[in-house]
C-alpha cells in the first residue's frame, strides 16, 4: 500500500498530458514558423557568401576551359599569354570563394548536407592545378579536358541545389528552375570549348568528340525546356527573349552545322558563343538578384505571424514542460545511460569491431565491450542494464569467434592450395622434360593430355586461393595479346576442342592482370562447355568498345530462365561474402570476386542460338598498348582461331608462343619422321619477347628442335590427320 500514492500520481499526471499537449502543439507551430523565417534569412546570407562567389568562380572556369582548348589546338605564344591571364583571374576567383565561404556567417548558415557538398567542391578545386599541368604538357585531349573542367561546376551546382531551405513552395520552385537554367549555361560553355578546340585545328569532330558534343547540346536544351515553364512571367522574360533573339538562332545554327560534320569557321563559332554568353550572363544576374531580394520580405511576414502564435502558445509549452519534467525526469535519467550505451555499441563499438575483424586486427572483447556502471536506483532499470551488458558481451565474443574461425579456415585453404600449386608446378616442369625426350607420337600425345589435366588441376587450386582471399600468384612482366590470353584460358578447359576464338584486334592485357583474367575467362568458358551439347560450338569474340574491351562468350545450350539469369547477374555485380555451403556455384563465386577486384563487368544475357551469352567488359585501365596484328599462315587447313589440342603455353604460366608463319620456319635436320624447325619467338611482338640474351639467335640447321616446336607440329599434324580420316570415312559412307 505504501507504493500506491506515487503510482496514482503518475497515472493522473499521464491523463493530464493529452490536454496540455494541445497547448504544446500550438507553441510548436509557432516555433516552426520562426524556424521558417530564419531559414529564409539564411538563404540571403548563403547567396551573398556562397552563391555570388560561386557564380564568379564558375564563370572564370568556363573561360579558362575555352582558352585551354584553343591553346591545345594552336599552342602559340598569343594563346599561351591569353591563357595565363585567364588563369590569374580564375585563381583570384578561387581565393575569394575560399575566403567568403569560410567566414563564420557562411559556416553557420550551412546545413550538414551543404557542408558535405561544400567539402566536395573544395576537393575538386584542389585538382585544378593537375589539369593545368596536363594542358601545359599537351597530355590531354578535348574530351578529357571537358571532363576535368566539368567537375567543379558540377559540384557547385549540387551545392547550390541544397540552398533552398524553406517551406515557401513558390520560392523553392523558382529557385529550382533558376538552377536548371544556370546549369544549362555551363553545358553551353563546354560545347563552346570543345568546338573551339576542334575548329582551331581545322578538322571535324571525332566520333568520341561528336558524341560528347551531342550529349551537351541535348542536355542543355532539355534543362532550358524544363526550367522555363516553372518561372514566373517576370522572371521568365529575360530568358525567353534570349531564346528568340538572332544571337541565339545564330549559335544554334552553327551548332547544328557542327553536328552534321560540315565545316564551320573557328572565328565565327567564337564570336557567336561570346555574344550569346554575354546575353545569358546578364539574364542570370538579373533573375538571381530578384530571387535573393524576394526572400527577405517573406521572412519578415513570417516573423510577424510567428510572434502572435508564439505568445499564445508559450503558456502551453511551459505547462507541458513542467508536468513532463515531474513525471518523466526520474525515469528518463535512469534510462538515458542505458540508451547511450546501446547507441554507442550499435553505432560505434560494434561497427569498429567488425571493421577491425575484416582487416585482421586483434580485438580485445573486455576493452571493446566494458560492463555498464550501475544506473539509478530503479530495479527494473538495473535489470535492463544487466541484460544489455550480457547481450553486448555475447555479441562481441560471437563476432570475434566467427571471424577467427573464418580466418583459420581461409588460411588452411590457402596453405593447402599453395602446396597443391607448388606440386602441380613441379609436375608441369617434369612433364616438360619428358616431352623433350619423347619420340613416340602416341607417348607424346599422352604426355600432352596429362599436361592439360595438370593445368586444369592447377586452375582449381588457384580458384581455392582466390576464394580464400589470396591471389593467383603468377605474374607477367609485360602486356599480352588479348587473343593469346583467351587461348590460354580455353586451354585450361576440359572440352577445349569445342571452343572457337574468332579473330580480334591486336588489343593487349596488362601483365599484372593476365593470370586473374585468364582464370576468370576459363571459369566462364568451362561453364559454357558444361551446359551445352557435346558437339556444340562455344564461340568467343572480342572487340574494343567505348569503355574498354568487350568479350562475348556464347554457347548453344538450353539457356536459363530470366529469373535465374537476373539472380546470377546480381551476384556478379555485387558479389556477397563467399559462403562455403554453396559448393555448386564455386565458379560464379570466383568470377564475381575477380571481377570486383579489377572493376570488370560480367553480364549474362540470352544467346540468339538458344543458349546463354556472357559479356565481359574489361575497363580501359586493364588494357595495354595495342599491337599490330600480322597475318598468320597456318601449318595446315585448321583455322587459326580454333584451339589447339594441346594446352597453350600461356595457360601453363610461360611466355606465349604464337602461331608461326610459314616463312619463319627453316629446314633442319630430321629426327624420326623429319619435321621442320622454327626460330623461337621470331614472330612475337616486342612486348612479349624475352629480354636480352633470352631472345634466341637463329638456330643452326643441324640443331635439335625444341619441345614447343615438336608439340605444335605434331599437334597440327595429328589434328589434320584425324579430320582427314573422318572426312574420308563420311565420304565412303555416302558412296
Amino acid at each position: 500500500m505504501a507504493s500506491s500514492k506515487p503510482i496514482r500520481f503518475k497515472i493522473s499526471a499521464l491523463l493530464a498530458i493529452p490536454l496540455i499537449s494541445l497547448l504544446a502543439l500550438w507553441g510548436f507551430a509557432a516555433t516552426v514558423t520562426v524556424g521558417d523565417s530564419m531559414r529564409l534569412l539564411t538563404i540571403s546570407t548563403l547567396y551573398d557568401t556562397v552563391g555570388k562567389p560561386g557564380d564568379e568562380l564558375s564563370n572564370a572556369l568556363q573561360h579558362e576551359h575555352l582558352l585551354s582548348a584553343e591553346y591545345l589546338a594552336a599552342r602559340t605564344d598569343s594563346a599561351r599569354a591569353a591563357l595565363a591571364v585567364q588563369r590569374g583571374i580564375t585563381n583570384q576567383a578561387r581565393q575569394r570563394f575560399r575566403e567568403q565561404t569560410t567566414t563564420e556567417s557562411a559556416r553557420s548558415a550551412m546545413s550538414d548536407g551543404m557542408r558535405i557538398r561544400f567539402n566536395e567542391v573544395m576537393n575538386q578545386l584542389n585538382a585544378l592545378d593537375t589539369t593545368r599541368v596536363k594542358v601545359d604538357g599537351g597530355r590531354i585531349g578535348f574530351v578529357g579536358l571537358s571532363r576535368d573542367f566539368s567537375v567543379v561546376p558540377d559540384a557547385l551546382n549540387q551545392l547550390f541545389s541544397t540552398m533552398s531551405l524553406n517551406n515557401d513552395l513558390p520560392l523553392y520552385q523558382q529557385s529550382r528552375s533558376f538552377s536548371m537554367i544556370s546549369y544549362a549555361k555551363d553545358l553551353m560553355s563546354r560545347e563552346r570549348a570543345l568546338g573551339a578546340g576542334v575548329l582551331a585545328m581545322g578538322r571535324a569532330l571525332s566520333p568520341s568528340e561528336l558524341r560528347l558534343f551531342n550529349q551537351l547540346a541535348i542536355n542543355r536544351v532539355f534543362l532550358m525546356e524544363q526550367g522555363l515553364p516553372d518561372l514566373e512571367p517576370r522572371l521568365r522574360q529575360p530568358f525567353a527573349g534570349m531564346m528568340t533573339s538572332t544571337i541565339y538562332t545564330r549559335y544554334t545554327g552553327l551548332e547544328e552545322t557542327l553536328q552534321e560534320g560540315e565545316p564551320v569557321s573557328a572565328s565565327e563559332w567564337r564570336s557567336a558563343g561570346d555574344d550569346l554568353e554575354a546575353v545569358y550572363e546578364r539574364a542570370l544576374t538579373a533573375v538571381g538578384l530578384s530571387l535573393a531580394d524576394r526572400a527577405a520580405p517573406s521572412a519578415a511576414q513570417t516573423f510577424t505571424r510567428a510572434g502572435v502564435a508564439g505568445a499564445l502558445g508559450l503558456v502551453g509549452v511551459i505547462a507541458s514542460l513542467v508536468v513532463s519534467y515531474r513525471v518523466g525526469s526520474g525515469l528518463t535519467r535512469e534510462l538515458a545511460g542505458v540508451r547511450r550505451a546501446a547507441m554507442e555499441v550499435a553505432e560505434v563499438r560494434l561497427p569498429r569491431v567488425m571493421e577491425k575483424l575484416r582487416r585482421g586486427d586483434a580485438v580485445d572483447v573486455a576493452l571493446e565491450a566494458p560492463a555498464l556502471e550501475p544506473l539509478g536506483s530503479t530495479a527494473e532499470v538495473h535489470d535492463v542494464a544487466a541484460a544489455f551488458d550480457s547481450v553486448q558481451q555475447r555479441a562481441m565474443q560471437s563476432a570475434v569467434e566467427q571471424a577467427k574461425l573464418r580466418e583459420g579456415v581461409a588460411q588452411s585453404f590457402r596453405n593447402l592450395a599453395r602446396r597443391s600449386q607448388s606440386l602441380l608446378q613441379r609436375q608441369l616442369k617434369l612433364l616438360d622434360g619428358m616431352q623433350k625426350q619423347a619420340e613416340d607420337p602416341a607417348a607424346l600425345e599422352n604426355l600432352f593430355l596429362l599436361d592439360h589435366l595438370t593445368t586444369r588441376m592447377r586452375r582449381h587450386a588457384e580458384g581455392l586461393v582466390i576464394l580464400s582471399g589470396g591471389a593467383a600468384g603468377r605474374k607477367w612482366r609485360s602486356s599480352v595479346l588479348m587473343e593469346d590470353v583467351l587461348r590460354g584460358a580455353a586451354a585450361q578447359v576440359e572440352d577445349y576442342a569445342r571452343v572457337r576464338i574468332y579473330p580480334m584486334a591486336g588489343s593487349t592485357l596488362v601483365g599484372g592482370a593476365v593470370a586473374d583474367m585468364m582464370h576468370l575467362f576459363a571459369e566462364v568458358i568451362e561453364n559454357a562447355t558444361v551446359f551445352s551439347p557435346p558437339g556444340g560450338e562455344v564461340s568467343i569474340r572480342g572487340e574494343l568498345v567505348g569503355r574498354g574491351f568487350a568479350i562475348e562468350i556464347e554457347d548453344r545450350g538450353l539457356g536459363m530462365t530470366a529469373e535465374k539469369r537476373a539472380a546470377i547477374n546480381d551476384r556478379l555485380a555485387s558479389p556477397p561474402e563467399f559462403d562455403p555451403a554453396e559448393t555448386d556455384r564455386l565458379g560464379f563465386a570466383v568470377v564475381g570476386l575477380l571481377a570486383a577486384r579489377y572493376g570488370v563487368s560480367v553480364t549474362l544475357r540470352p544467346s540468339p542460338y538458344g543458349g546463354t551469352g556472357v559479356v565481359i567488359l574489361l575497363p580501359e585501365i586493364l588494357l595495354g598498348d595495342p599491337e599490330p596484328v600480322e597475318p598468320v599462315v597456318p601449318l595446315q587447313a585448321e583455322p587459326v582461331s580454333s584451339i589447339s589440342s594441346a594446352p597453350s603455353e600461356l595457360s601453363r604460366g610461360v611466355e606465349p608462343v604464337l602461331p608461326v608463319p610459314a616463312d619463319l620456319w627453316k629446314s633442319s635436320a630430321r629426327r624420326g619422321g623429319g619435321l621442320p624447325r622454327r626460330v623461337r619467338q621470331a614472330n612475337l611482338s616486342p612486348s612479349l619477347r624475352e629480354e636480352g640474351p633470352r631472345q634466341a639467335d637463329p638456330v643452326p640447321e643441324a640443331a635439335e628442335r625444341s619441345p614447343e616446336e615438336a608439340r605444335a607440329l605434331l599437334n597440327s599434324f595429328q589434328s589434320g590427320w584425324r579430320r582427314g580420316r573422318a572426312e574420308s570415312e563420311d565420304g565412303g559412307a555416302e558412296r
